[in-house]
């Protein structure tokens, strides 16, 4: 959002829809917060604080706005931190859920230690269905806890932005493949024990082209190539996640599953970074003007004084 003092539009009621709806989710998930209610609250917590991280860019620290934007982002961490664990709980249920019954599909002859893996699965699904109901009631309380100061801080953010005006943005696409490169440059060999983060730094991007893209093809294939590829990480994320759950049980009967699971979790891990490779490749494509990695200064900056700007603090969004 490329404040300035031009009159030509004001901030539109997308701002006031988005956060309308979270606020809708976050009173739903403070009674009962379902699979569907905790993944639609943290996405939409998580893009707002990309477009609030991005705005912040172009605002002086000390403006009513940034300020906002800040209290806003601090306390929606706070939640953003608490509905993590559920969701990464419900996650790997699913996919226990997936494969036992892939596994429970075999035909006539089950193996025994297929049978073996179904029952180690089944009882994994339970430690983690308990672990569940814990996180779902700390949640609950944290959302008790703050709710009324995330609402105020949403009502806030509505109140600082209802009397900006903003000129029209051009070169969007150019912006996020660019910021996307700046990222994976940071990381030139992906491994093990760097993919994870480099799927955490790329989720802005992602969230910023995702608002963007039904306007413009260009940024909505870019949505599309960076989900596939966060979607490619987080599949081997999962698994390695669910083998380290097994594995560190040190139970007997465990041990096949645990090495299923570790199978499962290195073809994944090769199948993301057959695809990081490729997506790079696509950001890098003849579709999208090329620019080096440092070129993010196509968006016209406010006129204002050296004095006004301030640096941004580097928060990354998990």
């Amino acid at each position: 959002m490329n404040f300035s003092m031009r009159p030509e539009k004001v901030v539109t009621s997308t701002m006031h829809d988005r956060l309308a709806e979270w606020g809708h989710l976050l009173e739903n998930c403070g009674d009962k917060p379902s699979r569907k209610g905790v993944h639609a609250l943290r996405v939409v917590t998580l893009r707002l604080q990309a477009e609030f991280e991005r705005d912040l860019e172009d605002l002086p620290r000390a403006s009513h706005q940034a300020q906002a934007m800040l209290q806003f982002g601090k306390l929606a961490e706070k939640l953003r931190r608490a509905l993590g664990p559920v969701r990464e709980l419900d996650v790997w249920i699913g996919k226990l859920r997936d494969l036992r019954a892939s596994l429970s599909h075999g035909g006539e002859y089950v193996p025994r230690t297929t049978q073996q893996n179904v029952r180690g699965i089944e009882r994994l699904e339970e430690r983690l269905k308990r672990k569940r109901r814990s996180a779902e009631k700390k949640l609950v309380a944290e959302i008790e806890k703050r709710g009324r100061r995330l609402v105020k801080a949403g009502e806030e953010i509505e109140t600082a932005l209802s009397g900006c005006l903003f000129g029209e943005e051009s070169g969007i696409a150019e912006e996020l493949a660019a910021r996307f490169r700046t990222v994976r440059a940071e990381f030139p060999t992906l491994d093990e024990a760097n993919l994870h983060e480099f799927r955490k730094r790329i989720k802005m991007v992602r969230y910023l082209a995702e608002m963007r893209g039904s306007s413009d093809p260009a940024i909505g294939q870019i949505a599309t190539q960076i989900k596939k590829l966060q979607s490619a990480i987080g599949e081997w994320h999962d698994w390695q996640a669910l083998a380290q759950v097994v594995h560190s049980g040190h139970h007997a009967k465990s041990k096949d599953l645990a090495e299923l699971l570790q199978a499962i979790a290195r073809e994944s891990f090769e199948t993301a970074l057959s695809t990081a490779n490729s997506v790079t490749a696509r950001m890098q494509g003849a579709d999208l003007e090329q620019i080096e990695p440092s070129s993010l200064q196509h968006r016209s900056p406010p006129a204002r004084s050296e004095d006004d700007w301030a640096a941004v603090e580097d928060r990354k969004l998990a």
